[in-house]
C-alpha cells in the first residue's frame, strides 16, 4: 500500500494528465458515434421520404390516393415482373400473371414469349410507373418501358413501350397488355325464337369485349345486324350512355344465321375503362328476322333485343 502511495505521489501529475486524456478521447468517441448515428438516421429518413415521394399513390386521372402500403406492394410486384423479364426468367414472369390473363391473352408460355416478351424485352428495360385508375377489385398502373441507353446508345426516348398493368387486389397478380379484368356472365333474352346470350365481359383500357352467343331457333335466315348504321349494336351503362360496337370488324357473312344455327361472336364496344361506369345491358336493335324476304322486298321491319346484365 505504501508503495502505491509513493508511486502516486511521485507521478501524480502524469497520472492525472493520462486520465484526463483517456476521458477526453472517450467523450470525443461518444460524440462521434452519436453524430454518425444521427447522420445515418437522417439519411434513412431522407431515403424514406424520397421513396414516399416517388411512390405513385395518386391517380394521374382522378386524383384518388391509394394507401402507401398498398402502393408499395403493387410497385414491388410490377418491378419483380420486369426484373424477371430482364433476367430472362420466363417461368417466374409468367407465374405472376392472373389466371384470366393467361386464359384470355397468353394460354401458353410460348404465346407470352412471342406476343409480349419478345416485343418489349428485346433488351433490358427500365420503367416508370404511374397510378392510373383504381376500383374495389384492382389497381391499374400506366407503365412506360424505356430502353437501356447505356448499352444501346439510344437516348432519344423513341425506343419505348407503354402498357397498362392491373394488380388484382386479392391475388396480387397481374393483368398485362391493357387487360383490366374479366367477368363471367350468363345473361340471356329470347324474342320470336332468336336467343341472345352474353357469356363473358373482358374490360380493356380502351374498349370492352363481349363473348355473345346468338341462336336462331326459327325456320328463316336471320341477320343480326344489317350494317346500315354503325350504331345498331351497342351497350348501355348505368348513366344510360350508349357505346357502339366495332361492327366493321365482323365479316358480313358472319352476321347471317341460317335457320336453326348458333354462332358465337366476340364483339368490341367503344367504351374506355371507367371503374364508376358499369354496363347494364347489351342491345341488338337492327335484327332482320327474315333476311331472304328482306333482300327481295327491302322491308323496314326490325326486331330489337335487349339483354339485361
Amino acid at each position: 500500500m505504501n508503495k502505491i502511495i509513493r508511486i502516486w505521489n511521485q507521478n501524480r501529475r502524469k497520472i492525472i494528465i493520462i486520465a484526463l486524456v483517456i476521458v477526453f478521447f472517450f467523450i470525443v468517441l461518444q460524440v462521434l458515434n452519436q453524430m454518425a448515428k444521427n447522420n445515418i438516421e437522417k439519411n434513412n429518413a431522407k431515403q424514406e421520404n424520397k421513396e414516399k415521394e416517388n411512390l405513385p399513390t395518386q391517380s394521374i386521372i382522378t386524383g384518388e390516393v391509394v394507401k402507401e402500403e398498398t402502393t408499395k406492394t403493387n410497385v414491388e410486384v410490377i418491378n419483380t415482373f420486369v426484373d424477371n423479364c430482364n433476367n430472362k426468367d420466363i417461368d417466374s414472369a409468367y407465374s405472376l400473371l392472373t389466371e384470366e390473363c393467361k386464359e384470355i391473352l397468353f394460354p401458353t408460355k410460348d404465346s407470352f414469349i412471342n406476343n409480349y416478351y419478345n416485343v418489349i424485352f428485346s433488351e433490358n428495360r427500365t420503367i416508370k410507373i404511374e397510378n392510373y385508375k383504381n376500383s374495389t377489385k384492382n389497381n391499374t398502373y400506366k407503365v412506360t418501358f424505356y430502353g437501356d441507353a447505356l448499352s444501346t446508345g439510344n437516348i432519344s426516348g423513341t425506343d419505348k413501350y407503354q402498357d397498362y398493368i392491373t394488380i388484382d387486389k386479392e391475388t396480387k397478380k397481374l393483368n398485362i397488355n391493357s387487360l383490366i379484368t374479366s367477368n363471367e356472365m350468363n345473361s340471356e333474352k329470347e324474342v320470336n325464337g332468336i336467343k341472345i346470350q352474353v357469356l363473358r365481359q373482358d374490360i380493356y383500357i380502351d374498349y370492352e369485349k363481349y363473348e355473345i352467343k346468338v341462336e336462331n331457333n326459327t325456320d328463316k335466315t336471320v341477320m343480326i345486324d344489317n350494317l346500315t348504321s354503325s350504331k345498331k349494336i351497342y351497350v348501355v351503362d348505368n348513366d344510360n350512355i350508349k357505346y357502339t360496337a366495332f361492327t366493321s370488324e365482323i365479316a358480313n357473312n358472319l352476321l347471317e344465321l341460317p335457320k336453326y344455327v348458333t354462332k358465337t361472336y366476340s364483339i368490341k364496344f367503344n367504351k374506355k375503362y371507367n371503374p364508376s361506369s358499369k354496363i347494364k345491358k347489351v342491345v341488338f336493335s337492327d335484327i332482320v328476322e327474315d333476311y331472304e324476304k328482306y333482300k327481295q322486298e327491302k322491308t323496314e321491319d326490325r326486331l330489337k333485343i335487349e339483354v339485361d346484365l
